[in-house]
């Protein structure tokens, strides 16, 4: 861990993370959570069959809570005391805590509504096979109520684990020296089969005061082992359609209606998910494409036109941000992307957060203060002053830093970058150009088993070398 100047309640960068609002330098490689970000959901989930599979008896406990949470709602609602059970349902809702989902530009949570605990509740009264005993993995009830998808699947286990989440959160904090504060949170006590609440110390958004939780890395996947989708491709539609019928889709309730009359095909897809358990573990929170895919982006890119005739240029900007968001990784994280205008002018731009993770990288931190790296894509035949300055304007910030690059298709004029050199001069920031060729180099690299971030380093010395003696 390092510290990186006192930024606490600064959350001026782009789509922050609890890490760049107290000024610390936690790299994602090196830790076992989710470095959190502070303004918009991660698209990952907790899966609770990553529990269950676990050799770890601590996990297989927290799984065995889990299943009491689901068997005492199914207890009440077989035994006629449904109230009872929806009221226990009522209290699950999206931790926002962990920031999880597919929310974009907020972090909001929901309950669950009233028609998803109600057919929660019906379910367990109406299906023999669940009247008489619980289930083994909460992931079913995706395959019998609608409503109920990845999402409240994850919201479930996290509302039944959170005090063993909040236990996890605060060991991790001490360990790297995270800013913590007292809260109150609700979890499910399985030694009384109810709600209660319970104190904990956790690490907190500056610009609320809300609590956060840390996500274990290795209990997080994109979509649950036990989904609908692969229940849907392997177990319904091979067993239930005709071959005349099997390219049809059928809407989820009726798949969902069929499951309730047929357990045993849930039971049966289920057994064989268990017996694949070896090869099932979580996902990775980025996966950057393939080498041959990175080639085909490259030559797409070169053979575009330049300008915007036909969409060429946001065709441009997809190609760009697919290519550079994968060769730059892992020694830059993918922060984003977002759009600006300055003076009528649309603008794409790629933002990656930098945690220092090669001595060049360090380098631009302690030189430009650049804890960000932005990417501007201008699908221009050639950069001009106005491209330059535009982007100068947007790095003439404190929190992003004072170091971009422009992305076009062909080198800058000499003129061009005599402009950056004044630019240099007057407010210290450096931009760096990268056009055709240096996409073409950084394939080469990747093919070769180098690192791309080197074609980097690279057109930072050329621009050192243009700098005054």
């Amino acid at each position: 861990m390092a510290a990186d100047g006192n930024k606490f309640g600064s959350i001026g960068i782009f789509n922050p993370r609890l890490s760049d609002v107290f000024g610390l330098v936690i790299r994602q490689d090196e830790v076992d959570f989710v470095v959190p970000h502070l303004r918009e959901d991660l698209p990952l989930y907790l899966d609770p069959f990553l529990l269950w599979k676990s050799d770890d008896q601590e996990y297989r406990r927290l799984h065995a809570a889990l299943l009491s949470f689901v068997d005492e709602v199914r207890k009440h609602a077989v035994e006629g005391r449904g109230t009872r059970a929806s009221m226990l349902l009522s209290e699950v809702s999206e931790p926002v805590e962990l920031g999880l989902g597919y929310a974009s530009g907020t972090k909001r949570g929901s309950a669950l509504g009233s028609g998803t605990i109600e057919g929660i509740v019906r379910t367990f009264q109406q299906v023999p096979q669940l009247q008489a005993a619980g289930l083994d993995h909460l992931e079913v009830l995706a395959l019998l109520v609608p409503g109920i998808a990845e999402d409240r699947i994850s919201d479930l286990t996290a509302s039944v684990i959170k005090r063993w989440l909040s236990k996890f959160t605060e060991r991790r904090c001490e360990d790297w020296g995270i800013p913590m504060a007292r809260h109150t949170l609700l979890t499910w006590d399985a030694a009384v089969l109810d709600w209660r609440p319970f104190d904990a110390r956790l690490p907190y958004n500056p610009s609320d005061g809300s609590p956060v939780l840390l996500a274990p890395l290795n209990l997080l996947r994109r979509l649950p082992w036990i989904n609908y989708g692969d229940y849907y491709r392997t177990a319904y539609a091979p067993l239930v359609l005709p071959p005349a019928r099997a390219g049809k889709i059928i809407a989820k309730p009726d798949v969902l209606a069929y499951n309730r009359a047929h357990f045993d095909t849930v039971r049966s897809y289920v057994a064989e998910r268990e017996a694949a358990a070896g090869v099932c573990g979580p996902d990775p929170l980025f996966t950057p494409l393939k080498l041959a895919t990175v080639k085909k982006k490259v030559s797409d890119i070169k053979a575009l036109p330049t300008g915007r005739e036909n969409g060429a240029d946001k065709k441009f900007e997809e190609l760009a941000f697919d290519v550079l968001s994968s060769v730059l990784y892992p020694e830059l994280d993918l922060a984003g992307q977002q759009e600006r205008t300055i003076s009528g002018a649309h603008i794409r731009d790629i933002i990656f957060h930098n945690d220092g993770k090669t001595p060049f990288l360090t380098d631009l931190r302690d030189q430009y203060g650049a804890r960000q790296l932005v990417f501007e894509l201008k699908n221009v035949a050639a950069i001009d002053t106005e491209h330059v300055n535009q982007l100068y304007r947007y790095l003439d910030d404190e929190d992003m830093g004072r170091l971009g690059a422009l992305v076009a298709r062909n080198p800058p004029k000499t003129s061009v970058q005599r402009n950056i050199v004044d630019l240099h001069s007057s407010k210290r920031c450096a931009v760096l150009c990268l056009d055709d060729s240096d996409l073409d180099l950084m394939v080469a690299l990747l093919e070769s088993g180098r690192r791309p971030i080197e074609v980097l380093r690279k057109k930072h010395v050329e621009f050192t070398r243009r700098l005054p003696k």
